[in-house]
């Protein structure tokens, strides 16, 4: 029994479990013996209460649609962009000479500083929402598009050289395979980095249109803390769940380099 509980305790999930277990004792407490005010933190009853409310469900699940919406719109513009932007970058030192100083100049401004600019130029509707997704999604891409083409090993191209490939047959057989892994994982952080403005968005730029970010807010300033819990727990599913699937992509899609 010792050697179990051992056991038990020395495993990864186990003391990754024990700090929410901790602040879940503690909420406990906190609310039964009235530490705190309910306007603050809910007691577990009310929580469980509204999370079986139907229209509270709904709200939650319309929420999390039209953010997904405007993720997936924004996502869409800012790799097609990113994509664009970076293979013209690493395929050109002419376009990278005319286009990359201003690129990394904007690059270097935070997300947020756009918010004032966007919404005096696109007002706080889904349109502003969208290209500030945009935005955040073509960062990632354009770097790593160009950084993967860029770092193509000498040797390989000196290869497609020998083999006479035209700048076509290079760019199909030599750079897109070598560069492939460096994009795969900028798409990836694209997505995650999607998901953190569309909820940003939601959360600075109004609450009218919609989004599990506007409805948390929304909650907020009803003191409905309950809706609030249950909203921000359902971004942090989320999140995670998208974090854990993209993270399996490269594996599969690059799954043969395991066998090398």
């Amino acid at each position: 029994m010792t050697t179990t509980i051992r056991n038990i305790w020395r495993s990864r999930h186990f003391r990754g479990m024990a700090l929410p277990i901790v602040l879940l004792v503690l909420w406990w407490q906190a609310t039964a013996r009235q530490w705190v005010s309910p306007l603050i933190l809910v007691p577990f009853g009310q929580l469980f209460d509204a999370a079986r409310d139907s229209t509270v469900a709904t709200i939650l699940v319309e929420g999390l649609v039209s953010t997904f919406s405007r993720l997936l719109q924004g996502c869409a513009i800012g790799i097609a962009a990113g994509l664009l932007l970076g293979f013209g970058m690493g395929m050109s030192r002419v376009f990278d000479r005319i286009m990359g100083p201003s690129f990394h100049a904007l690059r270097q401004v935070a997300i947020l500083a756009w918010i004032p600019l966007m919404t005096a130029w696109f007002g706080t509707g889904d349109l502003c929402k969208i290209i500030f997704v945009a935005i955040a999604a073509s960062k990632p891409v354009v770097m790593g598009t160009f950084e993967g083409i860029r770092s193509t090993p000498a040797q390989l191209l000196e290869v497609g050289r020998v083999l006479g490939f035209s700048r076509l047959k290079m760019l199909r057989f030599v750079v897109l395979p070598s560069a492939a892994p460096a994009i795969v994982t900028a798409l990836q952080l694209a997505l995650i980095y999607s998901w953190f403005a569309a909820i940003g968005a939601e959360y600075v730029i109004g609450v009218m249109s919609g989004g599990i970010g506007s409805v948390v807010m929304g909650a907020q300033e009803h003191f409905r803390t309950d809706i609030v819990l249950l909203g921000v727990t359902l971004i942090a599913t989320t999140g995670i769940v998208m974090n854990k699937t993209l993270r399996q992509i490269p594996r599969y899609l690059f799954r043969w380099r395991g066998r090398q």
